[in-house]
C-alpha cells in the first residue's frame, strides 16, 4: 500500500486477528463514483453513519446498490425514526474516517455497528476502509463476528 496514512479498519481488522486485503483507488466519496474503486458492486457493503440524541454512533451498513430503510435501522435500534441524524465529519473524525470512507469494520466502544442481515450471504465483502481512497476486503462472516454487540436486521426490505 501506497498511501502514507493507515486506515482505521487495517488497525481494527489486525488488532482482531481477522484476514483482509485493502485495495487503493481513486477517492470514491459518493454512490455514483464507486465504479471508481474497480471492485465488485454486487458484494460491496457500503456503510452509513448516524448519531443519535444519546450521543450513540450508529453505523448501518447495507449491500452496495441497495437502499437504507430508515423505519427499519430505528426499530433495531429502539429509537425513533426522527432520532437518526446524519454523522458530520466531526463525529467520523472521532471514530477515525473520512466522508466516503465510512467502515463497518470499527471497535470504537461510542459506535453501535448494524449490519443488514443479507451481507452474510457473501463469501466476501469489499467495504470502506477510513478512507475514501482505500477499500476493505474480508470475509463477511468475519465482519459480523467482530464485535459481540452488532446488530443483525433487514434494513433494506419492505417492513412487514
Amino acid at each position: 500500500m501506497t498511501s502514507a496514512r493507515t486506515p482505521v479498519a487495517a488497525t481494527v481488522l489486525a488488532r482482531a486477528g481477522v484476514a483482509h486485503r485493502l485495495h487503493e483507488h481513486p477517492p470514491a466519496r459518493t454512490e455514483s463514483e464507486l465504479h471508481l474503486t474497480g471492485l465488485d458492486v454486487d458484494t460491496s457493503a457500503k456503510t452509513l453513519a448516524f448519531t443519535l440524541p444519546d450521543g450513540r454512533i450508529v453505523l448501518a451498513a447495507i449491500p452496495g446498490r441497495a437502499r437504507l430503510r430508515y423505519g427499519n435501522l430505528a426499530r433495531a435500534l429502539g429509537v425513533p425514526r426522527t432520532s437518526l441524524r446524519p454523522a458530520g465529519t466531526e463525529t467520523l473524525a472521532v471514530l477515525g474516517m473520512e466522508p466516503g470512507g465510512v467502515t463497518p469494520a470499527c471497535d470504537d466502544p461510542r459506535a453501535t455497528l448494524v449490519l443488514d442481515r443479507s451481507l452474510l450471504g457473501h463469501p466476501v465483502l469489499y467495504c470502506g476502509s477510513g478512507l475514501p481512497e482505500v477499500s476493505v476486503e474480508l470475509a463477511a462472516a468475519d465482519l459480523a463476528g467482530l464485535r459481540p454487540d452488532v446488530v443483525l436486521a433487514d434494513l433494506c426490505s419492505e417492513a412487514p
